[in-house]
Formats: C-alpha cells, sequence, structure tokens
C-alpha cells in the first residue's frame, strides 16, 4: 500500500524536479523527518521498478530521468493501493457522484478507493451524515444506483466545499485529477488554466489565484455533471463587467468542445458560471460602483465606532477593502464560501480583533445574511494589516517584496507574519508577477513569495500557514544571506558584551550569527496589552448620586485617568468636543456611553475609567440619548486597547451583565464580571 504522502510528494517532484528540504516542507506541509522518509521510500520504490531515483547534492534533492520515465513513474502509482483518510475519502465519493456518468454501486467505490467494502459503507454513513445537515440524501435503488436527491444549487455548494477541502490538503489536484480520470473525462485543467491566465493577462484583471483554482475545477466538475440530464442551477444576469462574460464564453466554449453536455447551456446557465468567476477577481464583477463604496465606508465607520481605531490611512485601507468586498460580495451571497485552512489560527491569535471585526460587518451581513467565520477571517487580516503604522523605513537594514497572487487579504496575513519574524525588513506587497518584472531590481535585496518565480535576487519560498519548523528554517536561510534581518547588531552587541563578563568567547561573529538565529521573535513582539481588570480597577471604578450635565459627567469620568497622569487635561475637553463635532456617536445603547479621543488629543498611557450614575445624564440634553454608565477610554495607538475592548464588548453582550453594571454602587459588586475574561 502506498502511503498518499508518497503521491504528493512525488507530485511536487513530478513539477519542480529540483526542491530544497525547506521548499518541499512548504509544498507538502510534511514534517522533515516525514520528507526523509519518504524520499527513502519512494527511491526504494524507483530502484524496485528499475527507475532513476531521487538524488541529493549541496542540500538539494532531484528526481533524475526523462518525462516518458516520469509518466512510467506516474503510471505505475495510480495502479498502486494508497491510502487516503476517511475525511478524504468522504469528499471523493461525494464529488465522483456529483459528476457521475452511469450507475454506481458500492462495488464502484471500492474500486474506485481501492478499500474493502467495510471501509466504503462506513464513509458512506460519514457522508449522509454530512449531508442530512444540508437536506441532501444520499440514495440508492437498483435501477439507478447511488444518486444524490435534494436542491440543486445546495449540492453545487456542497461540491464547492468539498473541492476547497480537498484542495487544501496535500492531495488536492491529484485527487480531483484522480475523480476525472476516473470516469474518462477529456478535461485538461492544466490546459483550462493556462488560456485563463493568457485572459486574465491580457486585460490586466487581478486573480484571487486559490480562489480561482478552485472554481475552475468547480466550473469543470458542474460541466462534467451536466452531460447527464439532470437539474441545472438558473441565475439571472448578474450586474458584472464585460469581461468577466467575455471569460465564461471561453471557458464554456474551451469545455464544450472537449466533452459532450446533454444539451447546450442557454444564458441563464452560463449567467451562473459568470457569478462562480465574480468571487474569485479583485474589484471585478461590479454590481454597482457607488453600492461597493458604500459599503466599505458603512464597514470603516462601523469599525472606528465599535473599536475606536483611528485609521491614519483611511484612504487607501477603503480602496483595499472595496476591492475585498466585490469577490467576498458575490461569493456570500450565493454561498460558495469554504473554510479555509488557516480560520482557526486566524480566531486563535487574533481572536480580539476577531469579535470587533465581526461586528462591523454589520452592513455587509444586511446585504448577504449571515458571514461564516472563514470569511470574516480574511476582513479580520484585512483591517489587522492596516492598524500597524509602517514605521520608519530608513532604520531597517532590508527591502524585501512579498509576491503573492491570492489576494490583497493574503498578503496581509502573510506580510503580518514576515514583520514579526524580520524587524530589519521593510516589506512591500506585489500581487503580480507581471508586476514583479517592473520593478528595478537594484530597489529590493529579496523576494517571499508564495509560488516559485524566477529573479536574480535571493527568494524565499512561504505560505500562509507555515509551522514553527518551518519558520525555524526560513529564518536560518534568511540570516545566512542577511544577517542583520532579524537581530540588530547593536542590541546583538550588548548581549556579546554581557556574554564576554562571564565567559571567554573565541569566535565573536560565529557567536553572533549563532544568536540571531536562537534569539526567540518575542522579545520583540511581546504582549503588552493589558486586560479589562487591570484598567477597570477600584481606583479607575466610581459611582454618583449627584444630578449634572453631560459635560460635568464625561470630566468626572476621566478623573481617575488624569489624577494616574495617564492623560492630560486636554483630553476631558477632547471628548467633549468630539460629541459637540459628530454628535452622540459614544451611546452603545442600553444607557451606555463610551467616551474616547484621539491619542495625540492628550493621552500619556493606555487607561479605561468607570463612572455609573444613579441619575441619568443625556447627550447633547438630548432626552432620546439617556447614560447611566460612562466608560471612558484613552488610546495610545490601535492596538494596544483591543484586548480590553473586546473583553468588554463580549461582557456587554449580556444583559444580565448590563444590568449588574447599572445597578451596581461598588467595585465589588461588578469585579467578578470584570474578571470573567480570565
Amino acid at each position: 500500500m502506498v502511503d498518499n504522502k508518497t503521491v504528493v510528494i512525488m507530485l511536487v517532484f513530478l513539477a519542480r524536479k529540483n526542491l530544497s528540504l525547506y521548499e518541499l516542507t512548504v509544498q507538502t506541509k510534511f514534517s522533515i523527518k516525514v520528507i526523509i522518509e519518504q524520499i527513502n521510500y519512494l527511491n526504494s520504490f524507483l530502484a524496485k521498478n528499475h527507475l532513476p531515483a531521487i538524488a541529493h547534492s549541496a542540500g538539494r534533492y532531484q528526481l533524475l530521468g526523462d518525462e516518458k520515465e516520469h509518466d512510467k513513474i506516474v503510471s505505475l502509482l495510480e495502479a498502486e493501493q494508497f491510502y487516503l483518510t476517511q475525511e478524504e475519502r468522504v469528499c471523493l465519493i461525494y464529488l465522483y457522484s456529483f459528476c457521475r456518468r452511469e450507475f454506481v454501486s458500492n462495488v464502484h467505490y471500492q474500486d474506485f478507493l481501492k478499500v474493502s467494502k467495510n471501509t466504503t459503507l462506513s464513509d458512506i454513513k460519514m457522508l449522509r451524515s454530512k449531508l442530512a445537515k444540508r437536506g441532501i440524501s444520499l440514495t440508492y435503488t437498483r435501477a439507478k444506483g447511488y444518486s444524490l436527491v435534494g436542491d440543486e444549487m445546495d449540492k453545487h455548494q456542497v461540491a464547492f466545499q468539498m473541492i476547497t477541502q480537498l484542495l487544501e490538503s496535500p492531495i488536492g489536484f491529484w485527487s480531483l485529477n484522480y475523480i476525472l480520470s476516473s470516469w474518462k473525462f477529456a478535461l485538461s485543467y492544466e490546459k483550462l488554466e493556462k488560456t485563463v491566465e493568457y485572459f486574465y493577462e491580457s486585460f490586466q484583471l487581478s486573480p484571487i489565484q486559490d480562489r480561482l483554482e478552485k472554481s475552475l475545477y468547480f466550473i469543470i466538475l458542474i460541466l462534467c455533471r451536466y452531460q447527464r440530464s439532470v437539474d441545472r442551477v438558473l441565475q439571472g444576469s448578474p450586474i458584472v463587467s464585460e469581461q468577466l462574460k467575455e471569460l465564461t464564453t471561453i471557458i464554456v466554449t474551451n469545455l464544450s468542445q472537449d466533452i459532450s453536455l446533454s444539451k447546450p447551456l442557454d444564458q441563464k446557465e452560463k449567467d451562473y458560471i459568470t457569478l462562480i468567476l465574480s468571487g474569485c477577481f479583485e474589484g471585478e464583477g461590479t454590481k454597482d460602483d457607488d453600492f461597493f463604496e458604500a459599503l466599505a465606508k458603512a464597514i470603516v465607520d462601523e469599525m472606528e465606532t465599535v473599536s475606536l481605531l483611528n485609521f491614519s490611512n483611511k484612504e487607501e485601507l477603503l480602496q483595499g477593502l472595496k476591492r475585498h468586498i466585490i469577490p467576498a460580495y458575490f461569493r456570500l451571497k450565493y454561498g460558495l464560501t469554504g473554510d479555509s485552512g488557516y480560520t482557526q489560527n486566524i480566531k486563535e491569535h487574533y481572536s480580539d480583533l476577531f469579535l470587533l471585526v465581526k461586528k462591523a460587518l454589520r452592513p455587509l451581513e444586511e446585504q448577504v445574511g449571515l458571514i461564516p467565520d472563514s470569511e470574516i477571517s480574511y476582513f479580520v487580516i484585512h483591517f489587522g494589516g492596516y492598524l500597524r503604522q509602517s514605521g520608519d523605513t530608513q532604520s531597517m537594514s532590508y527591502k524585501a517584496l512579498i509576491l503573492c497572487p491570492n489576494g490583497v487579504s493574503s498578503s496581509l496575513v502573510i506580510k503580518e507574519k514576515l514583520r514579526g519574524l524580520f524587524p530589519q525588513i521593510h516589506f512591500h506587497r506585489v500581487s503580480k508577477i507581471e508586476q514583479l518584472k517592473l520593478i528595478d531590481n537594484q530597489t529590493y535585496d529579496m523576494v517571499f513569495s508564495t509560488i516559485f518565480v524566477e529573479t536574480k535576487k535571493p527568494n524565499y519560498l512561504v505560505s500562509l500557514m507555515m509551522t514553527a519548523e518551518q519558520v525555524q528554517q526560513l529564518k536560518e536561510l534568511v540570516i545566512s544571506d542577511f544577517p542583520k534581518a532579524c537581530l540588530d547588531d547593536f542590541q546583538l552587541d550588548q548581549l556579546i558584551a554581557t556574554i564576554k563578563k562571564y565567559a571567554h568567547v573565541h569566535c565573536e561573529e560565529e557567536l553572533k550569527l549563532a544568536l540571531r538565529t536562537m534569539v526567540k521573535q518575542d522579545i520583540f513582539r511581546k504582549d503588552v496589552r493589558p486586560l479589562l481588570h487591570q484598567l477597570i480597577t477600584e481606583e479607575t471604578y466610581q459611582t454618583s448620586s449627584e444630578q449634572m450635565n453631560w459635560k460635568e459627567a464625561i470630566r468626572l469620568a476621566a478623573k481617575p485617568l488624569l489624577a494616574s497622569g495617564k492623560i492630560t487635561e486636554s483630553y476631558p475637553e477632547a471628548m467633549i468636543e468630539k460629541v459637540e463635532e459628530f454628535g452622540p456617536f459614544i451611546n452603545l445603547g442600553k444607557g451606555i456611553a463610551i467616551p474616547h479621543a484621539r491619542p495625540e488629543d492628550g493621552v500619556n498611557s493606555v487607561g479605561m475609567s468607570m463612572l455609573v450614575l444613579e441619575q441619568p445624564i443625556y447627550l447633547l440634553d438630548d432626552p432620546k440619548q439617556e447614560i447611566y454608565l460612562l466608560l471612558c477610554i484613552a488610546a495610545i495607538d490601535n492596538e494596544t486597547h483591543l484586548k480590553a475592548l473586546s473583553h468588554l464588548t463580549t461582557i456587554l453582550r449580556d444583559n444580565n451583565n448590563v444590568k449588574a453594571l447599572l445597578a451596581s454602587r461598588g467595585y465589588q459588586d461588578i469585579e467578578m464580571i470584570i474578571k470573567q475574561e480570565d
């Protein structure tokens, strides 16, 4: 039995021929240990079949032999029994059934997956359980065999999710091509990809590469399904660019030449394919330019309100967000979303921002319905990338380009990761290979890319999700070429000077290099964001039974922050001026207001204070703006207060918590609520 890891590694070699261990780990997502084990197995397999081996020289592995011999390797591997996980088999069974050409029995599934009858029965049981949640059933009759029963659009949406799941696994492309070859579909993804690539390059469209891959396979499988007489998904004419309509025509014409459809596609069926493509290009597929512009502005305004953020580069943010919203809108509107491999990672590492962004997406949610976490994650990264200021690029030792053809959000993920690893490198994002060719190579020192590119400068392969092992390998590779990328010499010299006090240093330069490699990045990235209970304390909590106006209440709420030196005397007045200028925007509802101003208005350090009123105040003397609780916030930047604010937002979502806060007359009354985040 051949392990699927074996197949994956061989497919990578067949595509690239010559690779380093690090590149293999990025391409396959396997550890170094697993890769070395599999290469040893492959060499035994190749030797047994009298085929050239995988050679190792100067830290790189190379697949020897000619194209004819490589084709023979593929044939031999396909003839072998191979191991797949149950999740992978379930996806394959569904897609195999989705685009089946004829009667399918359990025997077909067994032959297809090369597993036993009991294994396929267990897989079918799991698949049926998954499909039941979508109102789809996998039924069996003697006349028809296994077939999918349910709403056609639901079947398509599940197919897209299954494709997404497979393409994010190591066996992705191989598994989908295996389905097509099993039914002897004469369709070439590679041929279609080249045609589409030529088209979008000619019209200077910006593809979201991984999304486009999924969608092209999806379209291929749909047209394969349409070789039988089945229900078809119809769609009214979407208001998209003429380029996307033209691309639809090219794809349909190309694929229809290779297969025989039960009946030609009519216009509504072509419109459906156009709609699928509309989620694959940034800034394309425009419904209405003003509509998306207004939607982007509404989301940014909401984000500034719920998170107290101030985006200095607001216009750039709006334009980037609009480009992202357009394809996201169509994906969400028609249920063509799939979970990304790094959704959970984003939720864990950016939990504070995730909650706030989720709230800020309310304008989009009103248009498309519930937004899944996978799509929220993209927006989190998008906003997160704009929170940090670029910093002083003059003081940085090196300049690098980040080439990521998977869209602005994905490139922001990578940029944020690399900035953390290499604080001495200034990063500039590039979305297309063509752009790389136009940039003077004297203006940058290195390239980080998610795909292999031809460049005279050092090029490092990276992925969206990197393991700790890959991170360490990447750091070692970069540091060997650019010694100052991780730790600046000043800091290192200080560290070495301390070591010299207690030990004799024989090889100072070698020690410096070793320290650069060894020292962990948390020296630079230490989380100094305070928790809510560290800000709302007995010292910053107040109550008042006095009758006062709204201005007096804001000044009183700010007193603990003023007394501790966290703000200057100008800050309370700035908060008042903001309400006078912009209206009662600080009113959260439920009798709660969050007065705040900008960091430059008099903030020395991050702080929060709470004032509970027995007698209400009315913002701008408006009886409709009744307030009993003021939470004064002093933010020093766009990040430090987010953890506390996110926890506060969670607390305020619970009406019982709100009632307890409003009814409190001492810090002890709310202490447990404030500390519940722990």
